[in-house]
């Protein structure tokens, strides 16, 4: 599995891309995380990683208004960075209805199957002792 590239806002292709590191990207927690028609979704909360690779796969996206936080998830894939947010692949409308967490809630092993399932994923358990996919960085 390749890293999917993070292209400037200049265009969304994975050739010729600048491709963005895990830990570059965690620098953008607090950004605007937009959709693919430039609507607010929420903000970057953190990034979440390939258990086995260390290659990053999903946003965890902060929305709702204070008191009535949440956190969905969006692929990274094909994801674009502007001056001040992050664009993402997927209208708001199929983030924001992708499985929800508590601000401070840890995907457990069965929520991932779910969350890939959402976004049309292939998934299968990782080759780990826990068997999970996905890692918050």
């Amino acid at each position: 599995m390749s890293t999917p590239a993070v292209a400037a806002r200049g265009g969304l292709s994975h050739s010729g891309a600048m491709t963005i590191l895990v830990q570059d990207l965690n620098q953008w927690k607090g950004a605007a995380v937009t959709d693919v028609t430039d609507q607010k979704i929420g903000t970057l909360a953190s990034v979440y990683v390939d258990a086995a690779t260390d290659e990053w796969l999903f946003a965890a996206v902060e929305t709702g208004v204070l008191g009535f936080k949440k956190v969905v998830m969006v692929p990274l894939d094909q994801a674009a960075v502007g001056r001040h947010d992050i664009r993402v692949a997927f209208p708001k409308e199929t983030v924001k209805a992708s499985p929800e967490f508590g601000t401070d809630e840890e995907l457990g092993p069965d929520d991932e199957p779910r969350l890939y399932a959402h976004y049309g994923m292939a998934y299968s358990p990782a080759d780990t002792p826990s068997g999970r996919r996905l890692a918050r960085r």
